[in-house]
């Protein structure tokens, strides 16, 4: 398993707004989600295959913690909760980078 632990920022962002239409949250909520997932400041701690990312915007800050392959609870940007299976792909091209 790769080490992930570090503290990272956004590389790049693609189809946000459309990923928070499909989830259904309103136009205005999108707006502002969207800005402020522009920049984020991430932070990733890993233990093995436990993972807890906490996650900083101008608007919010999120906390999570799982153990890749198994099912979590978590938010979504509008307050609803939803179950969340983590699975681990590896890829060349990543989003974040880190500082």
């Amino acid at each position: 398993m790769p080490n992930f632990a570090g503290i990272w920022k956004m590389k790049s962002s693609e189809n946000f707004d459309e990923l928070l239409k499909a989830l259904g949250v309103n136009a205005m909520l999108r707006k502002v989600a969207v800005a402020a997932a522009s920049k984020p400041h991430v932070e990733i701690r890993q233990n093995g295959d436990r993972f807890y990312i906490k996650t900083s915007t101008t608007v919010r800050t999120t906390e999570i913690q799982f153990t890749v392959g198994e099912e979590y609870d978590e938010e979504t940007v509008d307050g609803r909760k939803c179950k969340v299976d983590s699975r681990l792909k590896y890829c060349t091209r990543s989003r974040l980078s880190p500082i």
